[in-house]
């Protein structure tokens, strides 16, 4: 679980990342951010799966972030936090659809039982239905491997920053996005290399998204343990039992 920490006061701020560090579950990430504009920015780096934040900071308060972090995609759990116990921000924040509204001081025991019941209700981080963004992406990325795809090509396309998209892939694969579409790339060439063997080594390469036939080969090797050509002749093509498709070996 990845857990950011929002509050515009220093000693409140790393206060608060002290006692949640010592609530949440072990594993978790804790990170801190001293506005709703830091906040965002290290949202679309770290892809956080809950935010805690205060509700009155300069410039961009905690509903605000919470809506631009919302309409941005980058987190959609949260939990504020307050030193103002009134009936009209509690129903704002109701309304907003939040995970909790807590007052300051925290008791560590509330927030430690909060957080691991969030973690419990996580989706599994490689199951890409876990996010919209992440099935649309992928979805593309396996439609379109075979043409010069970047993390730029995406975020212009999709309309999101390619650090977000970073973070997404690692998130939801496990993987970069370079090695996600190198090792579709790779799986795709087994395939044609067994089935097209009419077509010369540098033309598979070509089809999958290779232009340069050495590093089409360099990438190959490193994914099967061999090169296209021995892959070929040896015929090592390796099949799933359920459906006969090719599995790359690492």
């Amino acid at each position: 679980m990845r857990v950011l920490i929002v509050d515009d006061e220093p000693l409140i701020l790393n206060g608060l990342v002290k006692i949640i560090g010592e609530a949440v579950p072990l594993g978790t990430e804790v990170f801190k951010a001293n506005n709703a504009f830091e906040a965002l920015d290290l949202m679309r780096d770290h892809m956080p799966d809950v935010t805690v934040t205060d509700l009155h900071m300069p410039e961009k308060n905690g509903f605000e972030l919470i809506e631009a972090a919302r309409d941005s995609g980058l987190c959609d759990r949260f939990i504020i936090l307050t030193g103002y116990d009134e009936f009209e921000y509690v129903r704002k924040a109701l309304r907003t659809g939040v995970v909790d509204y807590l007052l300051k001081p925290i008791d560590k025991n509330e927030i430690a039982l909060l957080l691991a019941r969030i973690d419990q209700e996580l989706p599994s981080e490689a199951d890409p239905e876990c996010s919209g963004h992440a099935k649309r992406i992928l979805a593309y990325t396996k439609t379109h491997y075979m043409n010069d795809l970047s993390l730029d090509h995406l975020a212009e396309l999709m309309k999101l920053h390619p650090n977000y998209i970073s973070s997404l892939f690692k998130k939801v694969t496990g993987d970069t996005f370079v090695s996600y579409l190198n090792a579709f790339r790779i799986k795709e060439a087994q395939k044609l290399l067994r089935s097209q063997r009419q077509l010369s080594v540098n033309a598979i390469g070509k089809k999958v998204g290779f232009e340069n036939k050495h590093y089409f080969t360099k990438v190959f090797k490193k994914y099967t343990g061999i090169t296209p050509g021995a892959y070929r002749e040896e015929g090592e093509a390796e099949w799933n039992a359920d459906g006969g498709e090719v599995s790359v070996r690492k």
